[in-house]
């Protein structure tokens, strides 16, 4: 009993720290508005647009090092890749706060099936150049990996949280015929955005200024370009692959998107989370199986008409 009072007590006093956080950092962004809005959401996006240091693992370091490394420029900043292998390319997209390394088990598989892997490290990520980063900044960097003059073979995506996001954009945008995985993706990416900023007690008027700002400079729209808004323009299969007890993106996103159209397929999991799903080898062999079958897909029709 005492435990249990314990506990309650120790919730009940997080809830009015927290509170009470909130409503200074809501406050102080009055006041910063107040005095300058530049000011106000130059502050906002060093704290919410700048990824966290994320250092790789051994295994994870060693595995770029087996790669071929080589760069891009996209909006003045050198984006670092690596590819492995021959044969047409899958590209791999992690998420926020993510790194090129996190891919690594998929590497092998996706090689002995015949297929060349390029990985990279975001904007402001790892290796890579800027100092911020966001959707729209991402999305540009894969749209310039696209670009047949760089003359890289890409035939699938794989994208994780963000990274997925960033892809579904990327594929509405230049309309290239790509099979696309889908690892817990931010499909309702505006509003998990803004449920960030609201939570943390940042003013509307401070947050969609910022946001506003971005889509301005970087030619978006973040309602019309919300992923789960552009997902329904891309006619090649989508395989989503989410995790029940995903914590971080909500998987009932995931679901109720799939089931409105026939080229979205969903593989769920349970148990792995946010993280731990791209270490799951089933998750792996799925991705790998998935594109597959579709290459086998696209090969029947050529057959039968030869």
């Amino acid at each position: 009993m005492p435990r249990h009072y314990s506990n309650v007590t120790k919730y009940h006093t997080n809830v009015r720290f927290y509170t009470i956080k909130q409503r200074a950092t809501r406050l102080l962004f009055h006041v910063l508005w107040f005095v300058s809005p530049a000011l106000a959401k130059g502050i906002l996006t060093r704290i919410f647009f700048v990824p966290s240091p994320y250092p790789l693992s051994s295994r994870q370091q060693k595995a770029l090092e087996t790669g071929t490394p080589y760069h891009v420029m996209v909006h003045g900043n050198a984006i670092h890749c690596w590819r492995w292998g021959n044969g047409p390319a899958i590209l791999f997209v992690h998420g926020w706060n993510g790194r090129a390394g996190h891919f690594h088990r998929f590497f092998s598989p996706f090689i002995d099936a015949g297929y060349s892997v390029i990985a990279l490290d975001g904007p402001a990520h790892g290796d890579s150049q800027g100092q911020t980063t966001n959707y729209f900044q991402y999305t540009d960097t894969l749209r310039s990996l696209l670009d047949p003059a760089k003359g890289l073979n890409i035939v699938g995506i794989v994208g994780h949280s963000i990274g997925a996001s960033a892809a579904i954009n990327c594929i509405v945008k230049e309309n290239p015929d790509l099979d696309t995985v889908l690892i817990a993706p931010a499909l309702r990416l505006r509003e998990i955005l803004f449920n960030i900023f609201n939570r943390h007690g940042i003013p509307a008027k401070v947050y969609r200024s910022a946001v506003s700002d971005l889509e301005h400079y970087f030619g978006y729209d973040l309602n019309r370009d919300n992923p789960d808004m552009l997902i329904h323009d891309i006619r090649s299969p989508v395989f989503i692959i989410h995790d029940r007890d995903d914590q971080t993106i909500p998987f009932r996103d995931s679901r109720n998107i799939a089931a409105t159209s026939t080229n979205l397929f969903l593989h769920v999991t349970d148990g792995l989370g946010h993280k731990r799903i791209l270490a799951d080898n089933d998750v792996i062999q799925a991705a790998v199986g998935f594109f597959l079958e579709t290459r086998r897909e696209r090969i029947r029709p050529e057959t039968a008409a030869g």
